[in-house]
């Protein structure tokens, strides 16, 4: 049960605060908009539980923002770059607990309105009454040119833990290439299971006030909206209309721009290609079922002309966006990744959407599915690389270096690949290593026309007391992203002494790939190809990790 100062009485739409005292049922709460700010105790908190599916996961330099609460928020914080939102510039910010991130101060409120509302500046990645009593986290990173928020499985009211959300809010001076040069903020989720606490009308987790999805000028006109979420499910039919099922957000990924002054916010945002070619079918030099092929949507509130920006890694890229009835071709047709696609003054209508597809043509020589760097028992360096298939390769060059220079770095060792179709281990050991450094290494692939690709650095570090820890138990990690296109990863620590197999299968039991690992910690790669190198279609497909000490399956979805 919740005591409060405040009996609260609701009179037609408007809520009128009588003071008095009294205590408000364990459902309800007061919704003021600005409370106190929780300070982070002195404590050691856990690794969060599993944020490896946002588009930038957890590591040791995230900062824990606030400890256990309810309503609360952290703030001002200052960053060291220029974040404009719609053509207002700010250097600081606070995180609220509930999901949102303000400009103008602390926010508490736990009820979510739709946007647009008057004060209060927002990003709000999950506007909803997140409760961290129960479970849960807030972290923050600054940077540079960007800071990252993560809500780490957090809870709803009151104290729930039954059902988590995770998600992530990235913001930048628009120089950040993780998510497209020229876009500010990025929203990421991982999975999200809950909408609306108690306070708001819901019940375990779902209906009452539905939790807002979006960006807020504080105008009470400019915003933009990914939508308004209340209910379990996929369910989604655009950002103003109905409300949605919070599960359409799981392992979705959302660019912004709102570096403009102008009418809205441009929005993309994944989509199946199936709905991207619903329009205008495919453009030339594409058909059903290419491998590779990703489909996307650019929103916009419109009318005007927008840029849109869209990240990609290594490649050959070749990108159309549908607008004036054609397939229009990036600015860059192809374009040589990593890098970004590009296309300027795309116009939009009012609510209008964009369809776009984007493929890389590119077949790599080479697929290194691990590089890693370790100390040996002589307190030497190891270093093991694993390629699935090599075409045309000449080898793979060493570097080492103590600065992360890699200009500067002294070629090592040359290794001859074998440009096999099928998995091959490579290593070598460095001994020219003295204790009490730190050395880092890169893998450069050589192709036979003199071409490279650089891989790296991995950091080791050599000191009196280095001992090659192993592990004591074989664990099969949850692959990420799930859903996935393109590629998925899959941690897997094996048992000291023991050699594990990981089989993927489709959804009659047929074995479409097979990775055999021997003691250690691996991250392995899918790219949606089977051990033929044929593309596999959509669909659920199943893992499994067979070792003398474990037998575990788990599932996963590939979407084209």
């Amino acid at each position: 049960m919740k005591k409060v100062t405040l009996f609260v009485v609701f009179i037609a739409v408007l809520s009128l605060a009588l003071y008095a005292n009294g205590v408000v049922a364990a459902n309800q709460k007061n919704d003021i908009e600005f409370g106190a700010a929780v300070p982070v105790v002195n404590q050691s908190p856990a690794q969060p539980k599993d944020t490896s599916g946002l588009l930038v996961p957890w590591d040791s330099n995230f900062v824990l923002a606030m400890s256990p609460n309810d309503d609360s928020y952290v703030g001002p914080i200052n960053y060291v770059f220029n974040f404009s939102l719609y053509g207002s510039i700010y250097t600081e910010c606070w995180i609220n607990n509930n999901g949102n991130v303000t400009f103008d101060g602390g926010y508490s409120s736990y009820t979510p309105w739709g946007f647009p509302i008057n004060g209060s500046p927002m990003l709000a990645p999950f506007f909803g009454d997140v409760d961290t009593r129960g479970t849960g986290s807030v972290w923050y990173k600054i940077e540079a040119n960007r800071m990252i928020v993560i809500w780490d499985a957090v809870g709803y009211f009151g104290s729930h833990t039954d059902k988590l959300n995770t998600f992530e809010l990235i913001f930048t001076d628009g120089t950040d290439p993780t998510i497209g040069i020229g876009n500010t903020v990025a929203f990421s989720y991982g999975d999200m299971a809950w909408t609306t606490g108690d306070a708001s009308g819901g019940a375990e987790g779902f209906g009452g006030t539905p939790a807002t999805v979006g960006i807020n000028k504080g105008d009470g006109a400019l915003y933009a909206q990914i939508g308004r979420f209340d209910q379990p499910g996929t369910a989604y039919d655009g950002g103003y209309d109905n409300n949605d099922g919070v599960d359409w957000l799981d392992n979705q990924l959302f660019y912004f721009n709102t570096g403009t002054g102008g009418s809205g916010v441009l929005i993309v945002s994944p989509s199946t290609v199936d709905l991207v070619t619903a329009s205008g079918g495919y453009p030339g030099g594409t058909e059903p079922g290419d491998p590779g092929l990703q489909g996307y949507v650019a929103s916009y509130p419109g009318p005007g002309n927008q840029t849109i920006t869209i990240p990609v890694g290594p490649g050959i890229w070749r990108g159309w966006a549908w607008y004036n009835s054609i397939w229009n071709q990036a600015d860059v047709f192809p374009m040589t990744g990593p890098g970004d696609l590009v296309w300027s003054n795309v116009p939009f209508g009012a609510k209008a959407d964009v369809p776009i597809l984007i493929v890389n043509d590119q077949t790599l020589p080479v697929e290194l599915s691990s590089f890693s760097a370790f100390v040996t028992a002589s307190n030497f360096v190891g270093l093991a690389w694993i390629t699935q298939s090599e075409t045309n390769m000449s080898g793979y060059r060493v570097y080492r270096n103590e600065s992360a220079d890699f200009a500067s770095a002294i070629s090592l060792w040359f290794e001859t690949s074998t440009n096999s179709s099928t998995q091959h281990n490579y290593s070598f050991t460095d001994t020219e290593v003295e204790t009490g450094h730190t050395y880092r290494y890169w893998l450069q692939a050589v192709e036979m026309d003199g071409t490279s690709t650089l891989h790296g650095p991995v950091v080791v570090n050599v000191s009196e007391s280095s001992v090659p820890t192993l592990p004591t138990a074989t664990v099969l990690g949850n692959a990420y992203p799930n859903p996935f296109r393109g590629m998925t990863n899959i941690d897997l620590t094996v048992k000291e002494g023991e050699t594990a197999m990981v089989t993927v299968y489709n959804i009659l039991g047929q074995v479409v790939r097979s990775y055999e690992r021997g003691q250690g910690t691996h991250s392995l790669k899918w790219d949606g190809m089977d051990q033929y190198n044929r593309p596999c279609s959509s669909g659920i497909y199943f893992y499994r990790v067979t070792s003398p000490t474990m037998n575990q399956t788990k599932k996963l979805v590939l979407v084209k």
